[in-house]
């Protein structure tokens, strides 16, 4: 039986945004390039197909040349995974050890929604444009008319927003919380879909807060893997304050640590021969790194005469760096090491498998004390970190 193809009206959402990614097919789910349904060829039943699956809503659609059957599709969108029995066991496994450790240093599990409005992760600050890029998109019907929603691509915003919304009803301003929840980010090769473990800690203070996180983190790696790891410590604000002393904008900023985001690695040293009078503070952000407190108060030496609101991202180095001396655990300090989400305000770290430079990340996270506002709560001291759990699994002991 042929099938009646129908071509119905064009949305008029913008097309002018293309995957950056050379020879990547074209994303129809990506936040800018967002055709509504009615911009596909849909295949409609004709007039008597149509009556026959009335009368027998279990019969099999029939295929023709013009429709391909199921196995010649395939039945795997790409990106996805099935979990069989033997990767569950491993998936729970470390869930378990997960939540155990978190839930024994006061952290309680929420869960949020897989569907959120797509402005949550367009707020000033929130994402990045390499990020929203990868965003799957699309509009939630009612009617004629439709919200513009995502499939959940960060854990942490999702947190904040949640966090802001329980202080609003009356909650307390501290909240401990952690999450076990998958993400959904467009990749040409890899998962699409990640599960990801994580905790995040709203209230406490920087010092407090940045220590208690980076200790639980040690902790719980330490329980799963044996310890065989290193951190890498870095702060956004030491970027932007070295970025501002060169004298960009703060659209030219933007543009800059996008740049960096990106990992064009070069961007510092053409900057550097924009603004000789600050050459040397910017080669510092990516040409050096070390591995104690005395590196942490030379870089304050070479930086503060020209940078002077170095000062405080500096600090926060210090008191981070001095907590990781407490817990023993391995560190270097990499000036600009940036993590690819506009929400990070204080130190950023990773945590790598391994004691080079080139180990898997295990976990990472860092200070994110403007997002609550941004999504129209109460301002408040944030951190977090988040974990890819399947990875993890790989390397559990």
């Amino acid at each position: 039986m042929r099938m009646a193809r129908r071509r119905a009206r064009v949305c008029t959402a913008s097309r002018s945004n293309r995957s950056r990614h050379a020879g990547a097919p074209r994303r129809q789910a990506v936040a800018g390039a967002l055709p509504c349904p009615a911009d596909l060829d849909v295949p409609h039943p004709s007039e008597s197909e149509a009556r026959r699956m009335t009368a027998n809503p279990s019969a099999p659609r029939r295929t023709t040349a013009e429709e391909p059957s199921m196995p010649d599709r395939g039945l795997h969108s790409p990106g996805m995974r099935d979990f069989g029995p033997a990767e569950m066991r491993r998936f729970r496994a470390v869930e378990r050890r997960f939540l155990d450790a978190v839930e024994g240093a006061g952290y309680l599990e929420i869960r949020t929604p897989t569907i959120e409005p797509l402005h949550l992760y367009t707020a000033a600050g929130t994402l990045s444009p390499q990020a929203l890029e990868r965003v799957y998109s699309f509009l939630d019907w009612d009617g004629w008319s439709g919200e513009r929603v995502v499939l959940r691509p960060d854990a942490t915003v999702a947190a904040a927003r949640w966090y802001a919304d329980a202080v609003r009803a009356g909650g307390s301003s501290t909240a401990r919380v952690a999450y076990v929840a998958p993400v959904y980010r467009f990749a040409v090769d890899g998962d699409r879909e990640v599960w990801q473990c994580g905790v995040e800690l709203f209230g406490p203070a920087a010092a407090e807060g940045d220590a208690e996180l980076l200790t639980l983190a040690a902790t719980f790696l330490r329980g799963l893997s044996g310890g065989d790891f290193t951190v890498d410590l870095a702060h956004a604000g030491l970027v932007r304050a070295a970025f501002a002393a060169a004298g960009l904008s703060p659209t030219q900023q933007v543009e800059a640590y996008d740049l960096m985001l990106e990992g064009d690695a070069g961007v510092t040293e053409r900057l550097a021969q924009a603004h000789p009078d600050q050459a040397a503070s910017l080669r510092l952000l990516t040409g050096v790194d070390g591995a104690s407190a005395g590196y942490i108060q030379n870089l304050r030496a070479a930086m503060l005469a020209t940078v002077p609101a170095a000062a405080a991202p500096i600090d926060d180095l210090a008191r981070t760096a001095a907590a990781l001396d407490g817990t023993g655990v391995p560190y270097r300090v990499l000036a600009a090491t940036a993590r690819n989400f506009e929400y990070y305000s204080g130190v950023t770290f990773r945590f790598r498998q391994g004691s080079g430079t080139d180990g898997r990340t295990l976990l990472g996270g860092g200070r994110y004390d403007g997002l609550t506002q941004t999504l129209g709560g109460a301002a408040a001291p944030a951190c977090g970190w988040g974990a890819d759990l399947l990875r993890l699994a790989e390397v559990a002991s």
